[in-house]
């Protein structure tokens, strides 16, 4: 029932089902054994996609790829037999067999792929996690798991770590968030998860004048700061350098990208730079600075165009078109001022 998309009355009624008439083979099989049982398209996509269907030995991408064309047939099929055009061992008066659709033979999703549809459709990584191929990189870079930071404070007195004290945690990012501070500077809220848990880290302008632009979803990264232990919270890290994990075998540290680079530092025009336009009022309004600050965060081989109500004019600049970058917009200017093209 943790799978997105599925209710107690479609598991009660797949479980029945599979006690009675025996483990279900195919997804043609599944859906039609299912059909009249809380059954619907998004409830098999999210099975598919969480791997509930992998036992049967089928590629998830051929799953997904034929699963409308099974359940249109499907459903056709239980028009016909309420219409008396099928008797009860799936034979037409006219002896018309039920069809099976034939999956197509095309490659697997990748693994990193695997396991985004899994955590979109569980909230977890089933198969594996992220940080599994960065583990040696993470073991030499010295980064602590996060969840022995959790456990050693949750304990109530805690013997391997403190408040204020400098470690390394490496993960991906599950969320993030960005704010203006009192004095007009950014801050972000950052979520990272290892294997063993996850930890709201607490980035200010300096450190995300560094790093800010490698925070993206899912990215993996090493992140250098200090315990806070604030308000009976769990611990938080104060955020003094980030990078990507992928950087690890480079020597020094990397620079976040230039107008010049791509998001990843790659040369300008690997990829087709597109334009995030955004309405402001006036040049006056405080509404541009706030914008202006946030940009300083996001440098990249896109392009943003900033339009003036007042004055009918048009302003320029090469941004990163990041996903927090874009949420943020719409928060301050309204969903309705912001357009990605």
């Amino acid at each position: 029932v943790a799978i997105k998309g599925i209710g107690w009355g479609f598991i009660q009624g797949l479980m029945r089902e599979r006690a009675e008439n025996g483990p279900f083979r195919t997804l043609d099989e599944f859906c039609r054994r299912m059909q009249g049982k809380d059954f619907n398209r998004r409830a098999v996509e999210s099975l598919i996609k969480a791997g509930a269907f992998d036992s049967l030995g089928f590629r998830r991408k051929a799953l997904l790829t034929a699963s409308e064309q099974i359940i249109n047939s499907v459903a056709d099929e239980s028009r016909r037999n309420i219409a008396g055009q099928l008797d009860l061992f799936g034979m037409g008066d006219d002896g018309e067999t039920v069809r099976t659709v034939p999956l197509p033979d095309v490659p697997e999703f990748s693994r990193a792929e695997l396991m985004a549809m899994e955590r979109e459709t569980t909230g977890l990584y089933l198969s594996g996690h992220p940080m599994d191929e960065y583990r040696e990189k993470v073991r030499r870079a010295g980064a602590v798991p996060i969840g022995s930071v959790l456990a050693d404070f949750a304990e109530g007195q805690p013997q391997r770590f403190r408040d204020e004290q400098e470690i390394t945690l490496a993960g991906v990012v599950t969320a993030a968030r960005t704010r203006t501070t009192r004095n007009n500077s950014l801050m972000s809220y950052i979520t990272l998860e290892d294997d063993t848990g996850a930890m709201e880290l607490i980035a200010f302008q300096r450190a995300l004048d560094r790093g800010g632009s490698y925070v993206q979803d899912a990215a993996a990264l090493l992140v250098r700061g200090r315990i806070s232990l604030r308000d009976e919270k769990e611990p938080q890290l104060m955020v003094d350098s980030i990078r990507p994990l992928s950087d690890l075998d480079v020597p020094g540290e990397r620079r976040p990208p230039t107008a010049e680079q791509g998001p990843a530092g790659a040369p300008a025009g690997q990829d087709q730079p597109r334009t995030l336009y955004v309405r402001l009022p006036s040049r006056e309004d405080p509404l541009f600075k706030k914008v202006e600050l946030m940009l300083t965060m996001f440098p990249g081989n896109d392009r943003i165009v900033l339009y003036f109500q007042d004055t009918k004019k048009k302003v320029g600049a090469p941004c990163l078109i990041h996903d927090a970058l874009v949420a943020e917009l719409n928060e301050r200017c309204g969903a309705e001022n912001v357009v990605v093209k």
